[in-house]
């Protein structure tokens, strides 16, 4: 998945944002097969949050919808053209989507595994907050 998606950076930095758009629908196949549905419809969700979050127009979000999850009905269907300007905005999505599934996990795991480790190694009890409400 990781090759795919450099692959596809590479794309987009050379202009061929229609090649961009086929490895980000094959990175994003990778994903979903390696998160499962159930992860895969928490990404949809999240797709649907950004595009809320950002603003991001009706066309250009139909557009991104289709590269990244039209391939579940029909994995030949065809992709749509993006211009420079749709494929940079698909770039920021495709990437918080990374880091949603990927990232941000993992480093609140370690956030975790780190607390536990100095709790444990200190012997301290920490008294929970109490509201005085």
């Amino acid at each position: 998945m990781e090759l795919l998606f450099r692959e596809a950076l590479t794309c987009f930095s050379n202009g061929a944002f229609n090649a961009f758009a086929s490895m980000c629908r094959r990175a994003a196949q990778s994903m979903f097969a390696d998160l499962g549905e159930a992860g895969k419809l928490r990404l949809f969700d999240e797709l649907n949050a950004v595009r809320d979050l950002a603003n991001i127009a009706p066309e250009i979000f139909t557009k991104m919808k289709s590269v990244l999850f039209g391939a579940e009905l029909d994995a030949r269907s065809a992709l749509p053209q993006l211009d420079g300007y749709e494929a940079g905005i698909m770039l920021e999505v495709v990437k918080d989507l990374f880091y949603e599934a990927y990232v941000r996990k993992g480093k609140l795991q370690q956030a975790i595994m780190v607390r536990r480790f100095f709790l444990d190694e200190t012997g301290s009890n920490v008294t929970p907050f109490i509201s005085a409400s």
